[in-house]
């Protein structure tokens, strides 16, 4: 063994530790009488058990002294014989699982402090690089990034270089939307903490030491991941269209995803039972909430900003203004020769399938129900505020009939869109829904008797009833 090199007397003493744990357990078999029968039998037992260890290790430390660093070839011993030695109420924390144990330690601590490092190093990496496409399938999209080699154990510890997909992780990622970064992280971090919980480690107060780190890491890693996410969404937003060819891209949702992935995922990467602990897991739930506040927020008001560009072009009709006396020659002029198309109507048309095809596209894309609700009401709300302020800025002025039109027409729309995308009755008919609906029919009313040819079979009327188009 002496002339063996570092690999073959790893196997060596590995396959020695399986013959001497079989020789123990027979041993147990075979002299079980005897434990009932005599009190002092156990120790005596015992005794036995941790001078055979004492031999076995001389040749243990040996082979581990003799493996390069920064290897981790040997958990599979340290988990071999730690499974054995944890379950024998005698030889657990006994002189050999002690001596285990401090063989370990620094090893464990070593390959955590790689992790962290490497996985820190890949989100940097990976954010700076991010193109925020959707990843659904995580085994073949994920980037290979280097880390520290974990050999493959006997209780299913994960291949975290190779990003191979292990057993416990098709119901995690089966819906994921998110971006290969995050994803990665989130693979990560459970797959080290995976690591550790397979180790068992014995000794509690060591044991919940390596908890505490990891949950701690987890909680810093998410916080990172969440911040990057803001920030790129905002700049995202900054760079997207104001009128109404507005499409929310798919990176746009790919960003919500992921703070979607980083809420759940915080609940097991986080979390911590009871104590100051249980901070870690409140600090990172509060900085999603208030993130996912913030991009609906944002998203809220480009939506909003489209529509007060719709109006921005109406309050050129204003009454008394140059362009609508013009306006309104010419059209009367031209009526007399030709069939003039109905001004406006192309207008609220644009803004009404820019609307509707926006609101597909997050019903589609974004995985969390709950706040697409809350993005939809927030959304519906602010656009009848907006709609409510222009016309309060109108009180003294009749609407010039092409802003009542395409008004009318947005409005109707607006509203029996939000309905039918489960926006709530409460919403849908605010106080500011009912002012503006007022207003209009009051408008419509004034024009039907001003106007000879009346709105052209648009109204108010049954405004929540559904229409085509």
């Amino acid at each position: 063994m002496n002339q063996a090199s570092p690999a073959r007397k790893l196997e060596e003493i590995l396959h020695l530790a399986e013959l001497c744990i079989e020789v123990l357990q027979q041993n147990e078999e075979h002299h079980a009488e005897g434990r009932e029968a005599f009190a002092w039998w156990p120790d005596l037992l015992a005794e036995h058990a941790e001078k055979f260890w004492a031999l076995f290790t001389v040749d243990m430390d040996t082979a581990l002294e003799a493996q390069p660093q920064d290897s981790w070839d040997s958990f599979p011993l340290f988990q071999l014989l730690n499974n054995f030695l944890r379950n024998d109420t005698l030889l657990c924390n006994g002189k050999f699982h002690k001596h285990l144990q401090e063989i370990f330690v620094p090893l464990v601590v070593r390959y955590v402090d790689l992790m962290e490092s490497s996985i820190a190093q890949s989100i940097h990496r990976g954010f700076e690089q991010e193109t925020w496409q959707p990843v659904k399938n995580i085994a073949n999209s994920l980037p290979n990034v280097a880390l520290p080699k974990v050999p493959s154990l006997p209780l299913n510890l994960p291949q975290i270089p190779n990003i191979s997909t292990a057993s416990w992780m098709p119901s995690l990622y089966e819906s994921t939307n998110g971006s290969a970064t995050s994803e990665d992280l989130f693979w990560k971090l459970d797959a080290l903490q995976m690591f550790v919980f397979d180790l068992h480690w014995p000794e509690q107060e060591f044991a919940h030491h390596l908890e505490q780190r990891l949950k701690l890491m987890a909680s810093d890693m998410l916080e990172a991941c969440v911040k990057r996410t803001r920030t790129a969404f905002e700049l995202k937003l900054q760079k997207a269209s104001k009128t109404t060819d507005l499409r929310i891209p798919a990176s746009v949702c790919t960003m919500f995803n992921v703070l979607v992935d980083a809420k759940k995922q915080s609940t097991k990467l986080c979390a911590l039972d009871g104590g100051q602990e249980q901070q870690y897991h409140s600090k990172i739930d509060d900085l999603i909430d208030n993130s996912v506040k913030e991009i609906i927020s944002l998203l809220v008001s480009k939506f909003v900003s489209v529509l007060e560009g719709v109006l921005s072009k109406l309050s050129r009709y204003d009454e008394g203004t140059f362009f609508s006396s013009i306006l309104s020659f010419t059209v009367k002029a031209a009526a007399k020769y030709v069939d003039v198309p109905k001004p406006g109507m192309d207008l609220a048309d644009t803004y009404i399938m820019f609307v509707r095809q926006n609101q597909d596209i997050l019903r589609e894309k974004v995985n969390e129900e709950m706040y697409i609700e809350k993005l939809f009401d927030q959304w519906y709300s602010s656009s009848m505020k907006v709609i409510c302020v222009w016309l309060t800025d109108r009180l003294d002025l009749q609407l010039h009939i092409y802003q009542l039109k395409t008004l009318i027409k947005i409005v109707k729309k607006t509203y029996r869109d939000f309905r039918l995308q489960g926006v709530l009755e409460g919403t849908l008919n605010s106080k500011t829904y009912d002012t503006v609906h007022r207003r209009l029919t009051v408008e419509e009313a004034t024009a039907s008797v001003s106007e000879g040819g009346g709105l052209q079979g648009i109204t108010m009327k049954d405004s929540d009833e559904e229409e085509e188009g």
